[in-house]
């Protein structure tokens, strides 16, 4: 019988880096003149605050050298969600003010998409707002036949997410931009008009390149709490072209698309870690590419019934989400958790519905699987050691709660 007490000075194997990482200590070392001696306000005039602002400039400039952008085109956020919001609020209060624009606002939205996606498209919605959902295939892989055919006239943007957090799947964004641009030019509109092509990339900078160009996207979302960063800052990439509002009132900061006083430490902070992802990116990849298919085998070895969420062509390296037929999905995340593995269910930013059911794995059309699918996502602390123990451990709860299921 499995016991929910667990043993003394049982080593702990943190899987969930996909919902969180920790702070490298390269990027604290960088924030940390600016948590304490370096405090000014960068709106103020005088010689600290001046050093601040500069501070923010730098990295600004230094995060539009990963992108490959002009350094003016990058906006601090207050993180991911804020970044999302933005993007898709912005866009659409811009065009509403836009006596050109005709007709009633559309956007579009994959089935996958984070649910900070979800909830903003659900509130512009509530606003009048047409929103269609375009589907994925088993693979987890966007229909890009489905999009363009859900192209009016009147979209906003398509919200297509770079790398998907539950099951890390890698999407097409060049593929796609090109279906797009070619929806234009068969309307005979400009390159830069609508629709934009909008990327939630969060999950990719510590595997993938983030460079604006090679993606072919109008509008990117970037998380600190992603990268080995601070939480509470992030970036929204902004093409020239595009028309955006502000959604948030007050100061003229951020080129006056977002008010209030600059998280001048966490910026700082942002801007190293993602240039450390950078640096890091192909010896990781590599990395965890190795340990991931080593756990998947070796779980797959204790656990036969095992079948993995999503595409191995297409995939981030990190993320393995895997199925088994008749587990109670949260209950076994309890049960993981008490002998010492951390892992989830769900993406932690959206709780299981009343189902308790994922929404990512449902819309991959694997309905058996909604409510019995665990998501274990591995980092850089992650050694060959922690996989050979979380498997003993996984394998052994697994089993037991498979069994106690059927």
């Amino acid at each position: 019988m499995f016991s929910f007490i667990p043993k003394r000075n049982t080593q702990r194997v943190f899987l969930d880096y996909a919902a969180t990482t920790p702070m490298s200590r390269r990027t604290l070392r960088a924030m940390r003149p600016y948590l304490s001696d370096m405090f000014a306000n960068p709106s103020s005039l005088h010689k600290e605050g001046v050093a601040a602002r500069e501070a923010i400039e730098q990295a600004r400039k230094k995060v539009g050298a990963v992108l490959t952008v002009k350094a003016r085109d990058v906006y601090f956020t207050g993180g991911g969600t804020e970044s999302v919001n933005l993007a898709m609020l912005g866009t659409v209060r811009a065009a509403r003010n836009n006596p050109s624009f005709v007709g009633t606002p559309h956007v579009l939205i994959s089935s996958i998409e984070h649910a900070a996606v979800h909830a903003t498209a659900a509130a512009l919605e509530k606003e009048g707002v047409a929103v269609s959902v375009v589907p994925v295939f088993e693979t987890g892989v966007i229909d890009i036949d489905a999009l363009v055919r859900e192209l009016r006239p009147e979209t906003v943007f398509a919200a297509v997410m770079y790398v998907n957090n539950e099951v890390g799947t890698v999407q097409p964004l060049r593929d796609i931009a090109q279906a797009i641009h070619s929806y234009k030019k068969e309307q005979g509109r400009d390159v830069n008009a609508y629709p934009y092509f909008y990327t939630d990339a969060s999950q990719a900078p510590n595997y993938l390149s983030v460079q604006i160009e090679k993606l072919g996207v109008d509008l990117m979302t970037l998380d600190g709490s992603k990268i080995y960063g601070p939480k509470g800052v992030g970036i929204l990439y902004v093409k020239p072209h595009v028309a955006i509002e502000t959604i948030a009132h007050g100061g003229k900061q951020e080129s006056g698309l977002r008010a209030g006083t600059e998280n001048v430490p966490g910026i700082v902070g942002f801007a190293e870690a993602l240039q450390e992802a950078h640096e890091l990116r192909d010896k990781e990849s590599i990395r965890m590419t190795e340990l991931s298919e080593y756990f998947f085998t070796s779980l797959k070895a204790h656990i036969p019934s095992i079948i993995r969420n999503g595409t191995h062509k297409m995939q981030l390296p990190n993320i393995v989400n895997v199925c088994i037929p008749g587990l109670h999905a949260e209950f076994a995340v309890l049960q993981l958790d008490a002998r010492g593995v951390a892992c989830t269910s769900t993406t932690a930013c959206k709780s299981n519905d009343e189902t308790g059911e994922s929404y990512v794995v449902r819309a991959l059309g694997r309905e058996d699987c909604a409510a019995s699918s665990l998501r274990f996502s591995l980092g850089r602390n992650t050694t060959k050691k922690d996989i050979e123990i979380a498997v003993s451990r996984i394998a052994e709860t697994l089993t037991n709660s498979s069994q106690k299921a059927s």
